[in-house]
């Protein structure tokens, strides 16, 4: 198929879903998404009443925002909201448009990044081991077979006792190692921060200088993330960004759910991306291979795929409220109605 790829619209879940096109790679997408009643649109794009439309861009690579590496914290404050799997997919995005990344799971009691990815019987070594001298660096640094320029690096084996000593300043140490490498230095550092706003939280977010905060359109999610997004400001992070997860359209027209309008107005952060409910999700978790390398694409899938071009550009998008025309009726009901 030659030139853009075909897209349509599915108003169930409200986000463009490919029709047709070439290869597994997923390119820019300037987007306008019906979600739950509202437009969801790219910063900065003029409005346009035709109609929805998907502009892809199969012949550019994203243009990369701010110096490498970029250290960027997945948090939430709240426990179950897809840190974990926001991490995963979106680390696995930017390796297939060719950027060097790093995964750190931070969470050391109840780690599951590399469950996720499908690394879990190939972890020997982890970063304890590396602070106490019993390894190299880059024996603890898993490499993915899919796409070689992804990595992930845990901080601790399950069941295993963190040492008291172990905190920021040793995660920091851990990131600076990363970026003298002799192989490079990596273009991305995700960080998958444990739930909570413990001890934990504070060691993760200690060495980054970017954030994403996940949440889920429900009030106990989003009281916890505003405080998490507080914390982190205390911290001296100012780029943060929010990803709004699981949202159902049917539930928000029947007032059922908050509209990513209503989120975005009561956090007041940035939108990275909105990832619709999807039943694949589980799937690929439960297999250990990310969403975004399912083929064809999935709408979580293209979804995750979009966040990961917003955050290599620093690009957001903006929830605008739409009000939908009520439907023609006829002269009478039984004639057009």
């Amino acid at each position: 198929m030659g030139g853009f790829p075909k897209l349509g619209l599915d108003e169930k879940h409200g986000a463009c879903l490919l029709l047709g096109g070439r290869g597994g790679k997923l390119p820019r997408m300037f987007e306008r998404a019906r979600v739950g009643g509202h437009l969801l649109q790219n910063g900065n794009r003029k409005k346009n009443n035709a109609t929805i439309r998907a502009i892809l861009q199969w012949n550019r690579r994203p243009q990369m925002a701010g110096s490498p590496p970029r250290v960027v914290v997945v948090t939430s404050g709240k426990g179950g909201v897809g840190k974990t799997t926001t991490t995963a997919n979106i680390g696995m995005c930017l390796a297939r448009l060719d950027f060097k990344v790093v995964a750190i799971d931070a969470d050391v009691g109840l780690r599951n990044l590399d469950l996720l990815l499908g690394l879990e019987n190939r972890v020997n070594y982890t970063a304890i081991e590396v602070l106490n001298g019993e390894c190299r660096l880059d024996q603890a640094l898993i490499r993915d077979k899919r796409w070689v320029n992804f990595e992930l690096l845990c901080i601790n084996k399950p069941r295993y006792k963190m040492p008291l000593g172990f905190g920021g300043k040793a995660l920091t140490w851990l990131v600076d190692a990363l970026k003298k490498r002799p192989e490079g230095t990596p273009d991305f550092i995700l960080i998958d921060c444990p739930a909570g706003i413990d001890a934990g939280f504070i060691t993760a977010i200690t060495p980054a200088n970017e954030a994403i905060v996940v949440t889920t359109p429900d009030i106990t999610s989003l009281r916890d993330a505003d405080r998490v997004t507080g914390l982190l400001e205390c911290d001296g992070i100012k780029d943060i960004k929010m990803v709004v997860n699981r949202v159902r359209s049917d539930m928000i027209k029947q007032e059922d759910m908050m509209s990513v309008l209503d989120v975005q107005e009561m956090l007041g952060l940035p939108l990275l991306g909105v990832i619709p409910e999807d039943a694949d999700v589980i799937k690929s978790t439960n297999r250990g291979y990310p969403l975004v390398l399912k083929k064809p694409p999935t709408l979580a899938g293209l979804a995750l795929e979009q966040a990961a071009w917003r955050l290599v550009e620093q690009d957001s998008m903006k929830a605008v409220l739409i009000e939908e025309a009520p439907a023609k009726r006829g002269f009478l009901p039984f004639f057009g109605g």
